[in-house]
C-alpha cells in the first residue's frame, strides 16, 4: 500500500508531465547538438499537441554552425527565466496535492487560487516555448523552414498512424 506522501508525489508528478518535460529539455541545455541524439518521445514539452516539435525540427534542418551557436544563445537566453517559472510551477502543482489529500471537505473555491496560479505559470511557459520557437524561426532560410515544415507534417502522420495502431490494440 502506497504512503501518502508516495501518492501526492504521483499526483504532482502527473499533473505536470508535459511541463517537466519542457523545464528538462531547457534546464538540461536542450541545445541542436542534444536535440541531435534525442530519441522518439523527446521533445513533447514543446508543444506536442500544437505539433512543434523544435528538437526534432531543429535536428532536420541540418543548422550550419553560425545558426547552431545562434540557437544555443536563444536557449541559454531563456533558460534562467524558464527555470524560475518551472519552479513556481512545481511549487504551486504541490500546494493544490497538498489541499486535494488533506482531511476533511474540500470544495472548488478552496483550491481555486493554486488552480488560477498554476493556469498563469503554464500560460507563462507556452508563451516563453512560443517566443524560443519564434526566436529560432528567424534565424531559419526559406528552405529550411520548407523542411522543417515537410517534417511536421510526417510527425503528424506518424501521430495518428501510431494511434490508430494503439487503438486497433485495445481490448
Amino acid at each position: 500500500m502506497k504512503t501518502l506522501s508516495e501518492m501526492k508525489t504521483m499526483r504532482v508528478r502527473s499533473a505536470g508531465w508535459a511541463a517537466v518535460v519542457l523545464a528538462v529539455l531547457l534546464a538540461s541545455g536542450a541545445q541542436p547538438a542534444a536535440a541531435q541524439s534525442m530519441g522518439p518521445g523527446m521533445g513533447h514539452g514543446w508543444g506536442r499537441d500544437s505539433g512543434l516539435a523544435l528538437p526534432f525540427l531543429i535536428r532536420a534542418v541540418n543548422l550550419t554552425p553560425e545558426q547552431d551557436a545562434r540557437v544555443r544563445a536563444i536557449l541559454s537566453s531563456h533558460r534562467t527565466a524558464t527555470r524560475s517559472t518551472m519552479e513556481q510551477l512545481r511549487k504551486a502543482q504541490e500546494e493544490l496535492a497538498d489541499k486535494l489529500i488533506t482531511p476533511g471537505q474540500v470544495q472548488a473555491a478552496d483550491v481555486q487560487p493554486q488552480l488560477q496560479q498554476i493556469g498563469q505559470l503554464r500560460e507563462q511557459l507556452l508563451h516563453d516555448s512560443a517566443q524560443i520557437a519564434l526566436d529560432v524561426r528567424a534565424i531559419l532560410t526559406p528552405e529550411q523552414l520548407a523542411k522543417a515544415g515537410q517534417v511536421k507534417t510526417r510527425m503528424q502522420r506518424l501521430r495518428v498512424e501510431m494511434r490508430q495502431l494503439f487503438e486497433q490494440a485495445r481490448p
